[in-house]
Formats: C-alpha cells, structure tokens, sequence
C-alpha cells in the first residue's frame, strides 16, 4: 500500500508507476504543496478519489493515475488548484458524465480519458482547448453526439487563448498553433460529418463510431499533415471524394467498414509515402485504378469485400514489389491470375478468393521467396511515429521525443470464419484461392513454399493429382482441396505433417485405402466424404482384401497374394487324405505280408538293442568321471 506521504513537504517528483500496488491512496498525498509530478499509474489500486487528495496540490501539472481502479468522486462544480499540462486518466472511472473540471485546465498538451465510462456528449467548451493539446485520447467510451455540435464563428476561427511557457514551446516546435498530433476517438458514438479542423492531426483514429460524412474532413482547404488515418467500422456513405493531393504524408489509411460506393478516386495515386491501404467491406466497383501503381512503398492492400471487377493488374507485380499482404477476395475479377503476381517476393498473404478468376496457376508461383522461408519472431506488420514535447522536469534539454506504434491488421477467411489479424499478421503465410473457376493440375511448384501455414484451393476446377510433394509444406495447420476434380491416390506423405489440424480432400474423385497414420486415420470423415472409390479408416468402406490400393509395397503385396493363393481350402483337404492313405497302406502291407512283418518287428527290436547299449556306456563313463572327482 502506499504509505502517508504528507511529511515529504518538498516532494516535487513522485514516480511509483509500474508496480503492484495495492489498497487506495492516502488522502495525505493532497498535502504535498511542491509536488509537480505524480505518477501512479499501472498498478492495483483502487478506491475513492476525492477532492482532498489534491487540496494542496499547488504545483501539479503532471497527473497519471491510469490503468488503475480509481473512482473520481468530486462535485460538479470543483475547481483544482492546479493547472495541469499532462492528465493521464485511462482506466480510471470519472463517468457518466464528462468531467467539467477540465474546463478551468488551460495548458493541457495531453489527456488521455479513454475507458473511463463517460456516456454524456463532449461540452462545446471542450473543444476551445484544441488549440493546446497535442495529444488527445477519448477512446472505448460510450461518449455520443457530433464534435462541435452547433457551430459558431467562434469555433470557426478556432480562439486562441493566451499560452504558458510549455504550451508556447510546443507551437514553436511545430510551427503550426493548430497542428495536433494524436487524436484517438475511436469505439464511441460520436456521429455527423467528421469536422475539417481535424485534418490537422498527424494520427488520426476515428474508428468505431457512427460518423455519416468525411468529406469536409478529407477535402479541407486546411493543411493536411495526417499519417494516419482510421475511419473504419462507422457509418460513413457516398462516394469517396477525389481530394487526397494533399496529403502527401499519409502512411496508413484506413477506410474499411463503411457504406462508400463507386470507384475509387484517382488522386489515390498521389500517395506517394502510403505503405497501407485498408478499403474491405464496402461497395466500390469498377477496377482499380491505375494510379495506384505510383504507390510504390505499399505493403498492405486489402479491398475485399466490394464489388470491384475487371482483371487484377499486371502493374500490381511489377511496380509495388514491396507488397507484404495482398486481399481481394468476395469480389467480381475476372481473368488469369497474372505472372507478375510471381515478383512479390515480400508477399505473405495473398487472397483471392470468390471471384471469378479462371485458367491455372502460374508455376512460377515458388518465387513467392518469403512463403518459401519459415516465419521468424516478427510477427507484426508495424509503422512507428513519434512526437516532440517539452519535459519542464528534465532539467538537461527542452526537447524530447515520444515514439508511438501502429500495429497493422488485415481480415480473411481462417477456417471457415472471418477472423482479423493483428499482431501475429506478420507470422501468416497464407494462399486462398477458393471459390473461383480456375482450371489445371495444382502444380508441384506450389509445394516448395515450405513457410506455408494456410492453403485453400478449395471449390474450383482443378484435375489431376494430389502433388506427391505436398509433405515437404512441414508449417501447413490448414489444408482444403474440397469440391475439385482430384483423382488418384492420397499421397502418404500427407500423414508426416504433423501440424496439419484441418485437413479437407471431401467432394473429389480419390481412390484407394487412406494411408496408415494418426494426421489422416483420427479425422472426422467428412474430411473424406463425396470420394467413393476411398476406402479405410476414417470412412465406414472397408477395403476389400484383395483388391487395395497401388503403392511403392506392390511387390512385397503381390508375392504374399500369390502365398495366400496357393494355401487354400483344397490344399488341406489333399494333405489329410494323403496322410490317411500313407498310413493304412503301410499297415495294411505288414498285416497280409508275414516276411514283411517279421523283417519290421526285427528291424525296430535291433534299434532298440543298439539304443539301450549306448545308453548303457554313456552312463557308466558318466559315473565313473563323477566318481573320480
């Protein structure tokens, strides 16, 4: 627990973040008139917070008491005695109603009260501090309502108040009075157009809400420094505007889940730094444009989910070689998969799916050099930023840095459910090329992409067999091959994967006994169903026993076929009426034949005599060696 501090009176930094404390916070801590700085954040307390925690708190201008279980209980009309420039909040309970506070806090450069349970609409006056907050968190609220509701030409003009010191060396750092730099609003109910003065933020994530517009956003005259940008899952419709010359910064964009339609804008070409692009689930049609291909750093592209048609660009291989993840799928594209697809050799995840595509599968497919490797301990697809702040405590420069991560996603069909992946989407190497119409034999190629974790080739075209080399894919977990038209055996090297935990040959025109082995034996028989020249285990159609599969122990087979044929019923028939035969013959011969039976008898009285002597002498000598001992 933390102790009763309140006889360190010249306390002017406390830093007890990133413990395991426990208990509530002494009210003793508001006696502290020379604290500036107070950090309890990360840790396991809890309890009230009240205004006599912070009665004497003259100096304060650092706050963190995040990602703790604190209550704020103070009345509506407190007024601090502090004036903050840091309040770091996240976690802590301070709803349903926005803290008003906060209104009499004029230097703040950064707030963060995301997940704080405020369920009330943000205050006009909230909105005159945008001026001096360089870092703002509203984030996993359930705040509602539209950013500046009824604007005035005060909001217009955005008022700028008289600035502190730190506040003024923020400006002066950025040269711009109104250039912020994060703004999380993300997963609230903030709704009506996205306003124009936010194209000023360098991270943008507005994601989660119900936003109706984004054109004044995206087609402000204002500068437009924005990095990132995320304004995806919210209500967002119409075309998308043609007003993206401006943003010459733009890393990630992020405009997924939403209700645009329409083709999209050309000016997207002039985006000359974006490494992420994120357009699934809406209704864009037509093909995409061509000026994409000046977007040379793209790494992720991910427009699945929309009613695109046309073929899929040949430029897509040869100009953005640095692509990582590839998404198409749930499209209408027609056409061949194109050769230049075989250049990106950076490419992880390549999705095409329900489309329309036809022919067959480039064999030049094993260049895809980074699903022929097995995934390393990078199993994110990230972007960094950073922004400048003055630190009043550190007494050794003016100026520091603080660096901020952007972990990229992409959504796809994982087992049968659409499934987003976050922070191990650098660890998929994955190939979807289901539900089309595409034609051929798969090709062995294919099976030299040793990094593979997922394939599906499932509901198309294709003939031939199952490659024998498909054991050498020793990362596979997800193997589909269903509702094609395969012939021949199942190769038994399928039975030495031992990470393979879903496995579909159903629906094809396999033959011969499953082979032997745990991976195949032990699976739902669905995995084989719809092939009914299969036999064995799992499936309920036993093999005939002398009619299974061709395999490499043909020979071995068929020389103990011939064995069994020869061992029959008949062959011990004849061996016992032979036996009876011999038998009755010789004792007949002996009873009607006298001299024969005297020379018998005389015969097996000999061998007895020469028996019984032998005998005779070895026992002696026996004894008598026994004797001598």
């Amino acid at each position: 627990m933390v102790p009763d501090l309140s006889q360190l009176s010249s306390l002017e930094v406390l830093r007890l973040h990133n413990n395991r404390l426990s208990g509530s916070m002494h009210e003793g801590i508001g006696q502290l008139s020379n604290l500036r700085e107070l950090s309890l954040a990360n840790n396991l307390l809890h309890g009230l917070i009240s205004e006599a925690h912070f009665s004497r708190l003259f100096n304060l201008q650092y706050l963190d008491l995040s990602h703790n279980a604190f209550v704020f209980n103070v009345s509506v009309d407190w007024v601090p005695p502090f004036n903050l420039s840091v309040v770091n909040l996240a976690s802590c309970n301070l709803g349903p109603n926005f803290p008003r506070w906060l209104q009499t806090q004029m230097n703040i450069w950064k707030l963060d009260i995301s997940q704080t349970q405020i369920s009330s609409s943000v205050p006009n006056w909230f909105w005159d501090r945008f001026p001096t907050i360089k870092s703002l968190n509203l984030s996993h609220n359930h705040i509602e309502g539209p950013i500046l509701p009824n604007l005035s030409p005060e909001h217009n003009h955005h008022r700028v108040k008289p600035l502190d010191p730190i506040s003024l060396v923020f400006h002066l750092i950025s040269g711009d009075p109104f250039n912020f730099q994060t703004i999380d609003l993300s997963f609230n109910l903030f709704e009506g157009p996205i306003p124009a003065f936010l194209s000023s933020a360098s991270q943008l994530f507005l994601s989660s809400n119900r936003f109706s517009s984004a054109t004044p956003l995206l087609c402000a005259n204002s500068s437009k420094s924005t990095r990132f940008m995320d304004l995806s899952n919210n209500y967002l419709r119409g075309q998308l505007p043609d007003c993206w010359m401006d943003f010459e910064s733009l890393v990630v964009l992020d405009l997924s889940d939403n209700q645009f339609y329409g083709n999209m804008p050309k000016s997207l070409g002039s985006l000359t730094k974006i490494k992420s692009i994120h357009f699934g689930g809406n209704n864009f049609s037509g093909e995409i444009p061509s000026s994409l291909n000046n977007c040379t750093n793209l790494q992720v592209f991910d427009a699945a989910r929309n009613k695109l048609s046309g073929t899929i660009p040949t430029w897509i291989g040869d100009n953005i070689s640095k692509l990582l993840v590839l998404s198409l799928h749930s499209n209408k594209f027609h056409g061949n998969i194109p050769i230049s697809m075989c250049n990106l050799h950076e490419l992880r995840l390549l999705d095409l799916s329900l489309n329309i595509l036809s022919g067959s599968i480039p064999k030049c497919v094993s260049k895809l050099s980074a699903m022929a490797t097995l995934a390393n301990s990078n199993a994110t697809i990230i972007d960094d930023y950073h922004y400048e702040f003055f630190n009043v405590y550190d007494r050794t420069g003016p100026i520091k840095q603080r660096y901020g991560i952007y972990n990229d996603s992409a959504s796809l069909i994982w087992k049968g459910k659409m499934s987003k992946y976050g922070s191990t989407l650098g660890l998929l190497r994955s190939i979807d090329f289901s539900s089309n119409r595409l034609t051929g034999e798969i090709p062995s190629e294919m099976m030299n992409l040793i990094g593979l974790v997922s394939l599906n080739l499932s509901r198309n075209l294709f003939s031939g067999h199952i490659p024998p080399t498909v054991g050498q894919l020793k990362s596979i977990d997800f193997l589909d091959l269903s509702r094609n038209h395969l012939s021949g055996t199942i190769p038994s090297q399928l039975a030495q994967i031992d990470r393979l935990s879903v496995l579909d040959l159903s629906y094809n025109d396999l033959s011969g006994e499953i082979p032997l082995g745990t991976q195949l034996q032990t699976r739902d028989a669905s995995a084989y169903a719809g092939n009914p020249k299969l036999c064995g285990a799992p499936l309920n159609n036993t093999c005939p026993i002398h009619g299974h599969q061709t395999s490499e122990h043909d020979a071995d087979a068929d020389a103990d076929g011939d064995d069994e044929q020869f061992v029959t019923e008949g062959f011990y028939i004849a061996m016992a009426v032979g036996f009876v035969m011999a038998f009755w013959g010789v004792c007949f011969s002996l009873i009607l034949k006298k001299s024969w039976r005297y020379a018998y008898f005389k015969l097996m009285s000999d061998v007895y005599d020469n028996l019984y002597v032998f005998v005779a002498i070895k026992v002696a000598k026996l004894k008598r060696i026994i004797s001598q001992v």
